[in-house]
């Protein structure tokens, strides 16, 4: 597995700690129509944020179990902490509305 630094300067939030997200959570944290399109979370962290992701990538972590080919086609990215909070505050508000 690729080692990723453990800081990253937003522009947004200046310095900060990383956390990893899928390409869905990733494009719903950024678009301004949000879709209830879930929010899961590892519990194991050695970064600021733990790995999150969408209610697909979910789906298809249950069936298929985590293996690399799962990591890579959830495409996952780097967000800072506080844009991984966001996103997972936009997630959970896009779920309250549904």
């Amino acid at each position: 597995m690729v080692k990723l630094p453990r800081l990253v300067v937003c522009e947004q939030h200046g310095t900060q700690g990383i956390g990893l997200v899928c390409q869905h959570v990733l494009s719903n944290h950024f678009s301004s129509n949000k879709q209830a399109n879930g929010f899961f979370w590892s519990d194991d962290s050695d970064q600021a944020r733990p790995d999150a992701w969408c209610n697909d990538c979910e789906e298809k972590l249950l069936k298929d179990q985590f293996n690399e080919t799962w990591y890579e086609q959830a495409g996952f990215q780097t967000l800072c902490a506080l844009c991984w909070d966001a996103a997972k505050a936009g997630a959970e508000a896009a779920e309250q509305k549904e």
